[in-house]
């Protein structure tokens, strides 16, 4: 009887122990896929994106950081704008303002931030999807909107701070 009442004790402490060691959702990524319109994102990481057609802007916020942006391959200084076809773009680190403005881009950006998404619909009505870490993706919305991703309180930190003389 005491051997059953153990093995009991045991088997009601390991089943919240087994629920707890469960992975929670990431919300620290940010996919865009085949988008078009106007996409900006402010925040800390990484991002790695491609651009069919259009402009991109990136502006590195922390510019004396070893990291520096790269557009098609070539390392840039702390402002970068370029327009074009078949652009590529990675940021290995540290924050950043990135605005691209096209059709048939994609940007993966792990980190924390946000991004304003503002879609252009085709011929089709399609403007591109989006996820926020493991949700699914769905359509980019055709008027500005907000999206964070990663801490909350990361972004709260990175929001523009109006300094009065």
């Amino acid at each position: 009887m005491r051997l059953l009442f153990a093995f009991v004790a045991v088997l009601a402490l390991a089943v919240p122990v087994a629920r707890a060691e469960a992975p929670a959702p990431s919300a620290e990524t940010l996919s865009i896929e085949d988008a078009r319109g106007v996409v900006t994102i402010r925040g800390s990481g990484i991002v790695i994106g491609r651009l069919d057609r259009g402009e991109i802007q990136v502006v590195d916020l922390t510019p004396l950081d070893q990291w520096s942006p790269r557009v098609n391959g070539v390392p840039r200084g702390k402002t970068v704008w370029t327009r074009g076809k078949d652009v590529n773009f990675y940021i290995p680190g540290g924050r950043f303002r990135i605005t691209v403005r096209g059709e048939g881009f994609s940007i993966s950006a792990r980190g924390q931030g946000f991004a304003v998404l503002d879609g252009r619909p085709d011929v089709t009505g399609a403007t591109g999807t989006y996820a926020v870490g493991d949700l699914d993706p769905v359509p980019l919305p055709v008027g500005a909107e907000r999206v964070t991703f990663g801490s909350p309180l990361t972004v709260k930190r990175l929001a523009p701070v109006k300094v009065v003389p």
